[in-house]
Parts: structure tokens; sequence; C-alpha cells
């Protein structure tokens, strides 16, 4: 009930027949091989389907959403049956931009990530080390609200998580980011923080890139140590992590390290690196390799401390 207060507190004064809509269909599919430790050396395939909703009401406000119907296991599931991921919709105006469902909450969307390119297993970016600033989203059922306002180059938003049990704290969200140019590089800084009731979060990002191909990026995340927030297996205080990139022409090579702070006293610090190559083939295809390796913690892609993987991003 409550979270049904909330979205109508919100959308009060939009009423009004839609003045236009429209769906749109993209695809992305992946084939190659993977490997690893902990897996055999594997063929590999996995596709998603995007479906993308959009339309303008009657007094100019415009709303959307997504839905993503996807093989999440690369073809590797029971019967192979595929499955509806990232539900979310929107509203958008003078007012700023509401989305409810399953979406980034403000720490996140505040926070960017230090890996750049892509490889068909991530391996470069679920290493032990790796973190993608998801804070405490998913606390619950996934169902987040957020609300963003743009105003020049800076942005804010607020998120919330509601238990529909009512038996555990609203997780609560907040974040800021700005983006601009300095010195002749574009630069992006953002500042994130969420609680639960239990727990709490806070981070920070920062990232340059230059006119020669050149980019770095840095984060850095409090992670109250009460918790395996990332689910590493290993309780932690903090996480750091830098990555540094390069692009000339259709190539594009990436490296990172991160490491956590293990929060409880004899626990080696979790870390790993990464590294990964795109070279865009033009017509939606990219060749994509990627290497991942873990020290003193579990890979998220459960391949083991070291992993690999080869082959083609197809975009449709």
């Amino acid at each position: 009930m409550k979270k049904i207060l909330l979205a109508s507190t919100a959308l009060v004064g939009f009423a009004g027949a839609a003045a236009a809509a429209e769906v749109t269909l993209s695809g992305y599919a992946e084939m190659g091989i993977a490997g690893g430790d902990l897996i055999e050396t594997q063929f590999h395939n996995d596709v998603v389907i995007n479906f993308n909703f959009s339309g303008t009401m009657d007094n100019g406000v415009e709303f959307g959403g997504k839905v993503q119907l996807d093989d999440t296991n690369g073809g590797g599931a029971i019967n192979g049956a595929p499955t509806f991921d990232d539900e979310a919709f929107w509203v958008s105006g003078t007012f700023g931009k509401i989305t409810l469902g399953e979406t980034d909450g403000a720490f996140d969307w505040a926070l960017s990530e230090i890996y750049t390119g892509t490889s068909l297993t991530d391996d470069h970016s679920t290493h032990a080390g790796a973190y993608w600033f998801t804070g405490l989203d998913a606390t619950y059922d996934n169902q987040i609200m957020r609300y963003e306002y743009s105003f020049g180059d800076f942005a804010a938003g607020l998120s919330a998580e509601m238990d529909d049990t009512g038996v555990g704290d609203t997780v609560f969200g907040l974040g800021g980011k700005w983006s601009g140019q300095m010195g002749g590089m574009d630069v992006g800084v953002g500042l994130g923080y969420q609680d639960n009731g239990v727990n709490s979060v806070w981070g920070l990002s920062a990232s340059a890139a230059m006119s020669n191909g050149f980019s770095v990026a840095f984060g850095y995340a409090d992670l109250d140590g009460t918790s395996d927030a990332v689910g590493n297996g290993v309780l932690s205080d903090s996480w750091m992590g830098v990555g540094v990139a390069y692009t000339t022409g259709a190539l594009t090579v990436g490296v990172n390290y991160g490491v956590y702070e293990a929060s409880v006293a004899g626990v080696s610090d979790p870390s790993g690196w990464g590294v990964v190559a795109n070279y865009d083939l033009g017509g939606g295809a990219v060749a994509m390799a990627g290497y991942g390796a873990s020290d003193n913690g579990l890979a998220g892609n459960g391949a083991g401390d070291n992993s690999f993987s080869l082959g083609l991003g197809l975009s449709f």
C-alpha cells in the first residue's frame, strides 16, 4: 500500500491520454569460447532481446519503459528457458524523472564503474577484486523507485526499496554526479550513499578521458564491514579500484585492479585484476577477449581464480 501511495502521489497532475506511443525491439548475441580454473574450456552463446516503450502525454510529459528477455545461462539453463529481466518504467518532464522497477538505486546511479569494454563472460570485471557499486540494491524484491533531477552538468537522485512484508526497514539512497570538461579532458565525478536501517554504504567515483585516447577511472566504497555486500565470501570494510584504457581507431584495450579491506582479523584482503580487448568490426559486431585473475577471494563468475573468454558480440 505504501508503494502504491508513493507512486500515486508522484503522478498527480500527469493525467491525460497518450498523444503518441512507440515500441522498439533490439537484440544482442554472443558466440565464442570460455574457460577457467573451475570450468572446462567450452563453447559459449547467449542472447538478449530488449523491448523498449516510449510515449508522450497530451501535456508533454514523456513516459516509457523496458523489458529484457534474457537467455540467462547462455544456453546452459535447464530446458534452455529464457527469463524476463530488468523490467522498469518511467515518466519524465520538467519536474525530473521517476523510474520504478528493476533499476539502480541512487547510489549505483550516481557512481561510475572502473571497467571499460566488454567480454563474453565479463572475466575482466568479475574477479575477486571487482565491485560494481551495487550498494544495498536488491535487499528485498529489487523493486526500486528512483527520482532524479538534472540542472546543467549536475544531477541528483533519491531512491527507495521497500520490504513488501513490512518487516525490514526501507532502503534509502542518495546520490549526485557531475560531468563536464576540464583542461581539455572529459571529466566525471559521483558521490552516493545508501542505508537499509542496519547497514550503510557510501562511495565516490572519478573518471577522466583525454583527447589522445587514454582514460582513467577511480572508485572507492565504504562497505560498513558488517556484511558481505558484494558476495565474494569475505566481510569487508572498504573497496578501492582503478581502471586504465586506451582507444585508437576501432581498438579499445583496458586493464583494471581492485582490492577489498577484509574486516575480520587474519583474513587476507580479496583482490584481483582484469584485462580486456575489443575491436569494432562494424555493423554491430565486436571481437572481444577478456581475462580475470583473483587472489584471496571468490571470483564473481564462478570460473575460478583465473578465467578467460574469446569471441564475438553482435548487436541487432
